[in-house]
C-alpha cells in the first residue's frame, strides 16, 4: 500500500520549528545522496502544535557511513546501532531504516547485521537494515511512524498515524500481543503517550496491555529506570499515573508499593498530590533530580515502613535508612535505581527527625548543610499534605529567610541548575 503524502501546503510543519542541528544533519545526508527524514515523536508533536523534546533523524545511510560524514558523531547501542551526532547542548539521534522482525522468531542474518529474538519473543539485538516503509511499520504506534522529508518538505504516513492523530488514538502497529512481546516497555510508553497527549488507548491494545503486563519482568531494569523518569517528569505525571492504574501496570513496576496503596484507597492521595507537584514544577520549567522524585512518590510508604521498624526496636535514624534502602534495593530487580539516588533518598528520610530539633546551634548547622534543601522540600510537602507540623514548618521557613543557604562557589556553564523552590541549585 502506498503511503499518504501531505505536501507542504497541506500541513503545518515548518523548518523554522525544527532545531538547526537536526536541519544540518538532514541536509548533509541529503547532499551526500541519502534519504533523510525527521522521524517519530518530533513529527507527531509538530503536527499537534507542541514543542518536541528532541528531534530524531532516520536515513538509509548505515551507522558507519554516518560516522564518516560527521566528525562530531559517536555510535552507540547493541540492540540497534545508532549514531549520536553531537552539537553544542544537543544530540541528534540518527538511525538507519530497519527491516521487520521475522515471524518465525529464528535468528536471521542480513549483510552481517544480526537480529536475535529471545524465548519470550522479545527482541534482544536488532541490526537489520530496511526501507522507509519497513522502518515505519517497525515502530511502536501509528502516531510515532510519521516522517518529514527534508527533500520536499512533505509529511509521509505509512501506518495511518495522521488519522489516529485526528481521532486522538494510541494504536499499535501490527498485532499488539506480538509487538508487546518484542518490547514490553511499549506498554509503559502507551500509558505515557495517552496521559501526555490526552489520547485514548485503542481497545485491542488496551486489552493486550492488561493481558501482558507481567512481561515487564523481562525488560531491562536500567531501561525501566529511564522510562520511569520519563513517566513522572513529562509534565502530565498525574494523567500518566491514572493510565498506569487503569492498565494495572503499576504492579509489575512497583510490586510492594502498589499492593500497599491498594490496601487503602486514601493512600493514593499522597501519590496524586506528589504528581501534581511534579507537574507544577515541570510547567514552571524547574528540574527535579530523581532522588527527590522517589523520596516524594514513595514518602508515605517509607514512613509506614520506618514506623514498623521503630516499633520493632530500631532507632529512628537506623529505621529510616534500613526501610528506604531495603525497599529501593529490592525494587532494583524491576527498576534499577542507581545507588547514589538510593542513598540520597535515604538521607532525605533520615534527616526528617532533625526538623524537630529547634534549640541551640543545631538548626543553623543543619540549614547550611548540603542535605538540608532536599530534606526541607520533603518536610514542607508532607506537612502540607497531612496538615501536620505547621509550627515547625513556620519555624524553619522563617529561619531560612534570616539564614539563607550559602550559594555554591561554581560559576559558568558547569554551575548546577536551579532547584524547585527557585533559590538553590540541584545537587
Amino acid at each position: 500500500m502506498d503511503p499518504v503524502v501531505l505536501k507542504r501546503a497541506d500541513h503545518n510543519v515548518s523548518r523554522k520549528q525544527i532545531s538547526s542541528a537536526a536541519i544540518k544533519v538532514m541536509y548533509r545526508l541529503k547532499d551526500e545522496g541519502h534519504t533523510a527524514y525527521l522521524a517519530g515523536g518530533g513529527v507527531r508533536d509538530l503536527l499537534l502544535n507542541r514543542n518536541p523534546k528532541d528531534f530524531d533523524v532516520a536515513t538509509d545511510a548505515t551507522p558507519e557511513q554516518i560516522r564518516k560524514m560527521f566528525r562530531n558523531c559517536r555510535l552507540v547501542g547493541r540492540r540497534f546501532r545508532l549514531a549520536h551526532i553531537l552539537f553544542r547542548g544537543e544530540v541528534i539521534e540518527t538511525s538507519t531504516f530497519r527491516a521487520p522482525v521475522p515471524d518465525d522468531g529464528d535468528e536471521t542474518v542480513y549483510c552481517d547485521n544480526t537480529l536475535r529474538v529471545g524465548e519470550t519473543g522479545m527482541v534482544t539485538r536488532d541490526n537489520i537494515f530496511g526501507t522507509p516503509k519497513e522502518d515505519a511499520l517497525r515502530r511502536d504506534f501509528t502516531i510515532n511512524a510519521l516522517f518529514y522529508n527534508i527533500a520536499d518538505f512533505s509529511v509521509i504516513d505509512y501506518a495511518g498515524g495522521l488519522n489516529d492523530l485526528d481521532d486522538k488514538i494510541i494504536r499499535v502497529i501490527g498485532e499488539p500481543d506480538k509487538r508487546f512481546a518484542e518490547d514490553p516497555v511499549r506498554m509503559i510508553r502507551a500509558a505515557r503517550f495517552a496521559g501526555t497527549l490526552g489520547f485514548e488507548i485503542e481497545q485491542q491494545a488496551y486489552d493486550s496491555i492488561c493481558r501482558n503486563k507481567d512481561l515487564l519482568a523481562h525488560a531491562a531494569p536500567s531501561r525501566m529506570y529511564e522510562e520511569v523518569q520519563k513517566l513522572f517528569f513529562c509534565g502530565h505525571a498525574k494523567d500518566v499515573f491514572q493510565w498506569l492504574e487503569k492498565t494495572d501496570l503499576l504492579h509489575p513496576m512497583f510490586h510492594d508499593f502498589s499492593h500497599w496503596i491498594d490496601e487503602d484507597k486514601t493512600r493514593h492521595d499522597w501519590v496524586i498530590q506528589t504528581l501534581e507537584q511534579m507537574d507544577r514544577w515541570r510547567q514552571a520549567g524547574l528540574r527535579v533530580h530523581p532522588a527527590l522524585l522517589f523520596a516524594l512518590i514513595f514518602g508515605e510508604y517509607h514512613e509506614f515502613l520506618i514506623q514498623q521498624l521503630i516499633e520493632a526496636g530500631q532507632a529512628p535514624h537506623d529505621a529510616a535508612r534500613n526501610a528506604v534502602q531495603g525497599h529501593l534495593k529490592g525494587m532494583c530487580e524491576n527498576v534499577r535505581v542507581p545507588k547514589q539516588a538510593i542513598y540520597q533518598v535515604s538521607d532525605i528520610m533520615s534527616n526528617q527527625a532533625r526538623f524537630e530539633r529547634v534549640k541551640g546551634r543545631q538548626p543553623q548547622r543543619f540549614i547550611q548543610s548540603r542535605a538540608f534543601l532536599d530534606a526541607f522540600l520533603y518536610f514542607k510537602f508532607s506537612a502540607k499534605a497531612h496538615d501536620r507540623n505547621q509550627d515547625l514548618l513556620e519555624f524553619w521557613t522563617d529561619l531560612r529567610k534570616t539564614n539563607p543557604p550559602k550559594p555554591p562557589p561554581r560559576k559558568g556553564k558547569n554551575a548546577p541548575k536551579r532547584r524547585p523552590d527557585g533559590e538553590e541549585p540541584i545537587g
